[in-house]
């Protein structure tokens, strides 16, 4: 049960990372280096599951302008629900 908990947690740090490295490389994809236009497709199809419906949310009941804060909130909401599962998982064993 605590290797469950432990991946869980592991889980949470991987996509985190790979939220932190997508943000980063959107700023750098139209330069035109193609590894870091492959890198960011494939981060960007691993991680837009989780994004979207937070970007869908976040546009239909809060108005932020022209900046989107839903990686940022995905990642809080990682954050939460991975310590969350892990605390309950480990209060069970």
């Amino acid at each position: 049960m605590i290797i469950l908990a432990r991946a869980i947690l592991y889980f949470g740090e991987v996509m985190s990372t790979a939220l932190i490295i997508r943000a980063l490389l959107s700023w750098f994809v139209r330069s035109g280096n193609q590894v870091v236009g492959k890198i960011y497709e494939i981060l960007f199809k691993v991680t837009e599951p989780l994004v979207s419906p937070v970007r869908n949310f976040m546009m239909s009941h809060f108005n932020t302008g022209m900046f989107d804060f839903s990686i940022l909130v995905t990642m809080i909401l990682i954050e939460i629900v991975t310590r969350l599962v892990f605390r309950l998982l480990v209060m069970f064993i």
